[in-house]
């Protein structure tokens, strides 16, 4: 879990509801997958407000072309700093951790992208449907 003090605008190339990335110092991620410690490039980020406990996920990557990205900041698009209801440039309170699995499917079941929330809204549709064929073929072989 990573504390977090001020928040950065991501370059314009960086923003945008199709990338969703997150740019963290560099000493904050692994790019071998080595040290359990860091955060792994594209691992999956849930970042809460401390403040209101708004939260988003974000996929992680290292900060070192980002000016103001330091050890106690992190880089975001505006869309994520307008979901966790805080200022750019301002003190603020954020934890940063990996996402945890649920969590990941629950963001992108709600995804403001309508291609990404249907194609996992039908995913998991299917899923179900075929935990309920397996049960009903359990059931008639008894």
């Amino acid at each position: 879990m990573l504390h977090i003090n001020h928040a950065v605008p991501l370059p314009p190339h960086d923003s945008g509801l199709q990338l969703g990335i997150a740019r963290l110092h560099n000493r904050h991620i692994d790019a071998k997958r080595l040290d359990r410690s860091k955060f792994f490039r594209r691992d999956a980020l849930c970042i809460v407000n401390l403040d209101n406990n708004a939260r988003i996920i974000r996929y992680a990557m290292g900060g070192a072309a980002v000016k103001g990205v330091c050890m106690d900041a992190i880089g975001l698009d505006y869309d994520g700093v307008d979901a966790l209801g805080i200022r750019f440039h301002q003190s603020v309170r954020l934890v940063v951790r990996r996402a945890r699995r649920w969590e990941v499917i629950h963001w992108l079941a709600t995804y403001p992208d309508l291609s990404v929330r249907l194609s996992i809204q039908l995913g998991l549709l299917g899923a179900c449907l075929g935990v309920l064929g397996f049960a009903i073929g359990l059931i008639s072989l008894l």
